[in-house]
């Protein structure tokens, strides 16, 4: 499972930089526009996969076309709006992020449970495969909504096409007030940002312009701040990625544990160590009741376990069992985090405007990581429920406040990129937490949750010195 999720993350890792380069010299709208479509078919192909590695190598290429570009809807997005709106805005866009979260549970709880089994000269196609390839559907809508929306205004004018800029704002004034273009008041747009990056269509130009501006995001006056916010959602997405992708796995575990003992009560780790002092292995199918569980008897040399969501393959010697059951009550549990999460996003845009910019992204990040921490000390599945939708929900919030603060803060001609540098840091920390906390959840269980909870505590910390002004290019010399 650690290998699998992070495979996404790792070809979101790698494109991150490149995509915010690009979009900064060939403009947001087309990179986006592309990213969706072709992650679209990518994602149809990837239903088709007969092993591990296809659907391995389909997630990484999932990574790469909309891992890093995704960045990019948040900057084209604030780059809509004022200075006085912007921040807010964004955390009312991931308001949707949330209800996604919701929605997917929920369609994985009405078509994985499916009895499909379809095999066809040796290719076989069941329910998890048809649910991955009606995720590719919104990809495809989006892209095609997507094409109907022009440039950023803001953009434009960053490549000195201040008539093109001028047009799309009348557009955008005649739609907010349902008055002619003719009525806009503003005849003229000037930009003030010092201009570093030249558009152009060529495969060189992009990557020309990436080295000025990475030249211009490390060095003084920038610098620091480009660390401080690289950290944040370094340390943010370490908890968000590593621990929230292992929820629906902790869950499993103690609607497991209490079907087969309903008098006792155990935290996550006791149930660990359990586990592994045991002289032989007996183990449960993950998802069956107590009517239907499947157990066998192993010496734990003769046995190699694999896990993949929502599937348990357990193989010795050439005998290969598989089984696709998951406790109904995970897919109800991950839609109660998704809920969470949607409140905890109206919140922060609710709040943005009316604290100091500082106190969020500090608040929001001190309280998932001590979230985080509680899981450790909590021994019902109710508790961890409880745990665990505080820490999604603090943690998203996060995410979103750090994200708009980022397009708040750096001058248009480098946020693109600079969003880009802070979402590399933040996969690669989740790729981290993702595969430290699968590696020692049964053989250290204490070490992967304080040390998650930490990071984020830190991210906190590190928020309170980001200042709250934007900042300015570095004049020419």
């Amino acid at each position: 499972m650690g290998y699998l999720n992070s495979a996404f993350l790792i070809g979101a890792m790698l494109s991150a930089i490149s995509s915010g380069a690009i979009a900064d010299a060939m403009g947001r709208r087309r990179i986006m526009l592309w990213s969706l479509v072709i992650d679209g078919f990518v994602t149809l192909l990837s239903s088709l996969s007969q092993n591990f590695i296809t659907l391995f190598i389909f997630r990484f290429i999932n990574g790469i076309v909309i891992g890093g570009p995704s960045s990019l809807l948040f900057t084209m997005f604030g780059e809509f709006h004022g200075e006085k709106f912007r921040a807010a805005g964004i955390c009312y866009l991931g308001f949707f992020w949330s209800v996604s979260w919701i929605v997917l549970p929920a369609l994985a709880w009405m078509v994985i449970p499916i009895e499909l089994n379809i095999v066809v000269y040796g290719f076989t196609y069941n329910s998890w495969q048809l649910f991955i390839s009606i995720i590719a559907a919104p990809l495809l809508i989006s892209g095609f909504l997507l094409s109907l929306y022009p440039e950023t205004p803001k953009f434009l004018l960053s490549q000195g096409e201040h008539a093109k800029a001028l047009e799309i704002m009348k557009q955008i004034y005649a739609a907010n007030t349902n008055r002619i273009t003719q009525d806009f008041p503003v005849k003229r747009l000037v930009f003030d940002d010092a201009k570093i990056s030249e558009r152009g269509d060529s495969l060189s130009g992009p990557f020309k312009n990436m080295w000025k501006q990475l030249c211009c995001i490390f060095s003084s006056p920038l610098l620091k701040y480009t660390i401080l916010v690289a950290s944040m959602l370094g340390a943010n997405m370490f908890g968000y990625y590593g621990l929230g992708l292992w929820f629906p796995e902790l869950f499993n575990r103690f609607e497991n544990f209490h079907v087969s003992h309903p008098n006792e009560s155990l935290t996550i780790c006791e149930m660990a160590y359990l586990q592994s002092d045991n002289d032989k292995s007996t183990i449960p199918v993950l998802g069956m009741t107590e009517n239907s569980m499947w157990t066998r008897e192993l010496e734990p040399q003769n046995m190699s376990t694999t896990i993949l969501p929502y599937m348990q393959v357990l193989t010795e010697s050439t005998t290969e069992l598989c089984n696709i059951s998951v406790d109904q009550k995970v897919f109800v549990n991950t839609i109660i985090i998704g809920f969470s999460c949607l409140i905890g996003n109206l919140a922060s845009g609710y709040l943005m405007n009316r604290m100091d910019r500082r106190v969020l992204p500090i608040a929001t990040q001190l309280l998932a990581g001590l979230s985080g921490c509680a899981i450790y000390l909590l021994k019902t599945s109710t508790q961890n429920l409880i745990a665990a939708s505080m820490f999604s929900a603090f943690s998203s919030m996060a995410n979103m406040i750090i994200i708009g603060r980022i397009v708040d803060l750096f001058p248009t001609n480098v946020s693109a990129i600079t969003s880009g540098v802070a979402t590399l840091s933040g996969r690669a920390g989740a790729i981290l937490s993702n595969v430290l906390f699968g590696l020692l959840l049964d053989v250290s269980c204490e070490v992967p949750i304080f040390f998650v909870g930490s990071v984020v505590i830190a991210g906190g910390i590190i928020a309170f010195f980001v200042p709250t002004h934007p900042l300015a290019l570095p004049k020419p010399s």
